[in-house]
């Protein structure tokens, strides 16, 4: 988080303040939504190690990212059950539902290119900070499950 906030630094002697705060918060915000895609990502290692919640990994999760635009945060894989799952992660919950359209065309791209998974399930994963009831149902209507941090720690302490 500090390097986000260094060049910002450096530059304020010569630099309109404005500008290099408004910088430093792209910046920040970029990190965080790193962050939390790692998160997301060890607390899916962690319940699956733990027999926690509705997915055991059988294989480390991991973000996706081809030339074609094809952007997926999270992709875990039960091949036990032939599942995949397919997860978004933004820090602020509003951008969740607008962001359902976007993730499924980078699921089909990812499909495409992957035809080992033609015939698994495919499950879609909305994650953020928190989750309110009512936005966890429209997504729920849209075929995405909603899952904040609340839910993702849940069970994991000993």
């Amino acid at each position: 988080m500090l390097a986000a906030l260094h060049s910002a630094v450096s530059a304020v002697a010569f630099r309109p303040e404005e500008l290099l705060v408004a910088q430093a918060g792209a910046r920040l915000a970029d990190a965080e939504g790193h962050g939390l895609e790692r998160l997301a990502a060890r607390l899916y290692e962690e319940r699956s190690r733990k027999g926690v919640g509705d997915f055991a990994l059988t294989h480390r999760v991991e973000g996706y990212w081809d030339r074609k635009d094809t952007e997926l945060d999270l992709v875990a894989l039960d091949e036990e059950r032939r599942v995949i799952r397919f997860g978004s992660c933004k820090r602020r919950k509003e951008l969740l539902l607008p962001d359902v359209a976007a993730q499924e065309g980078h699921v089909r791209r990812f499909l495409a290119a992957h035809k080992r998974f033609a015939a698994w399930r495919v499950e879609r994963v909305a994650i953020a900070p928190v989750i309110a009831p009512d936005l966890r149902a429209e997504l729920g209507a849209r075929g995405v499950l909603a899952e904040d941090l609340n839910d993702l720690v849940e069970g994991l302490s000993p």
